[in-house]
C-alpha cells in the first residue's frame, strides 16, 4: 500500500525530525509536490522527480536524484545518499535550485507536458489559495501498480462543498488526463483506459484495497499540512464508502476544437457499454471558464460532452 510508516511521518512532522527541512521547503515552494508512495516519498518538480526519499533501517533514509535528467552534463552538487541528520536533509533542500535548473534544461529537450499539468491540477485543488473551494482533492498522481492491473493519472476524492461537515461523504474519483490530441489513442488511449478500469473495479478485493490506500494517502497528506480546506470543530479522518460508485473522469487538456479525432473516439458504439456501466459513472471535465479547479458542476456526461464538441465546430466523424 502506498502509505508511510508512523516513524516516517514523525520524521517529517516533528521539529527535530530528520526530514523536517524537506517538508518545510515543499510547503514554501509551490513548484514542488510531495507524493506518498510505499515507504518512500517523491518530491516532484514540473512532473519530474527531483528527490526520492526512501525509508531505510537504523533510523536513516536513502535519498536519490535521477542523473538521467542531467544529460547535458551540467555541474551537479555532490549530495548525501543517506539522510541521517537534519543537516544532510538541508543539503538536499539547498541544492533544489541547482537541480531545478538541470531539470529545466532536460525538459526543454524532453517535454513531459502531461505530467507537468497533472502536478498543476494537484496543486490547484490541494494547496492553492482556491483549494478550499474545490470539490475534488488529489491523493496521488501517476499511479501505476501491476498488482492492481491499471494505471491512473490522478486519484481523487470528491467531497462536495455542501457536505464538508461530514468527512464520510467522500466519493472516489479516478481521473485520466490527456494532453493534446496525440494522446487520445494507442496503447494508453481512451478505450484501453476504460477497459482496464472496468476490470479493476469488477475485482472487489482490488477495488477495496485501492479505496483504503486513497483514504490513507489523503489523511497522511492532510496530517502533513499539504491539503487546504476549512475544518469543522469535530474534524475526523476522511472515510470513503467502497459501495459508492466511483466517478471515472477524463480531463482533455488543450484539445484542438477543429479536430474530429476526439469526436470519432467518443462516438464509437463500444463506448456506450461504459457510459451505462454498473461499476462507475463516466464523466468529462469542462473547466469553469479557465483553470483546473475541479467542481461537481464541471463534470458532464458523455452525451453532454458530445453536444459540447459539436457546438465547438469540430468536423464530425462520418
Amino acid at each position: 500500500m502506498r502509505a508511510l510508516s508512523q516513524t516516517f511521518m514523525a520524521n517529517l512532522l516533528n521539529q527535530d525530525g530528520l526530514l523536517r527541512p524537506i517538508l518545510e521547503r515543499a510547503k514554501q515552494d509551490h513548484t514542488l509536490m510531495v507524493s506518498i508512495r510505499e515507504d518512500y516519498i517523491n518530491i516532484y518538480y514540473r512532473g519530474g522527480n527531483i528527490l526520492r526519499v526512501e525509508e531505510h533501517h537504523n533510523s536513516s533514509y536513502n535519498a536519490f536524484f535521477d542523473n538521467e535528467y542531467n544529460k547535458s552534463g551540467l555541474p551537479c552538487p555532490v549530495l548525501p545518499g543517506t539522510i541521517e541528520t537534519q543537516d544532510s536533509a538541508r543539503s538536499w533542500v539547498d541544492s533544489f535550485q541547482t537541480l531545478k535548473g538541470i531539470m529545466d534544461i532536460y525538459f526543454s529537450e524532453n517535454s513531459k507536458p502531461e505530467r507537468e499539468f497533472q502536478q498543476l491540477v494537484a496543486r490547484e485543488n490541494n494547496f492553492s489559495n482556491i483549494a478550499n473551494q474545490s470539490e475534488y482533492f488529489i491523493s496521488d498522481v501517476e499511479f501505476a501498480d501491476s498488482d492492481f492491473g491499471a494505471r491512473f493519472d490522478l486519484l481523487a476524492l470528491r467531497w462536495l462543498a455542501s457536505q464538508r461537515k461530514n468527512p464520510s461523504n467522500c466519493r472516489p474519483a479516478l481521473i485520466e488526463m490527456k494532453y493534446g490530441d496525440g494522446a487520445l489513442s494507442g496503447k494508453a488511449g481512451v478505450m484501453k483506459h476504460l477497459k482496464d478500469i472496468n476490470e479493476l473495479i469488477s475485482n472487489r478485493a482490488k477495488y477495496e484495497a485501492l479505496i483504503e490506500m486513497m483514504e490513507m494517502q489523503f489523511n497522511q497528506l492532510d496530517e502533513l499540512g499539504l491539503i487546504t480546506f476549512n475544518r469543522v470543530a469535530n474534524w475526523t479522518k476522511i472515510k470513503m464508502d467502497a459501495d459508492l460508485k466511483p466517478e471515472i473522469i477524463f480531463l482533455f487538456a488543450n484539445h484542438n476544437p477543429r479536430s474530429s479525432k476526439l469526436s470519432a473516439i467518443l462516438n464509437r458504439p463500444e463506448i456506450e457499454e461504459y457510459d451505462h456501466s454498473s461499476n462507475f459513472d463516466l464523466k468529462f471535465y469542462v473547466s469553469s471558464f479557465a483553470g483546473y479547479s475541479l467542481h461537481a458542476d464541471s463534470m458532464v456526461s458523455l452525451s453532454q460532452f458530445r453536444e459540447l464538441l459539436k457546438s465547438k465546430g469540430a468536423e464530425q466523424p462520418h
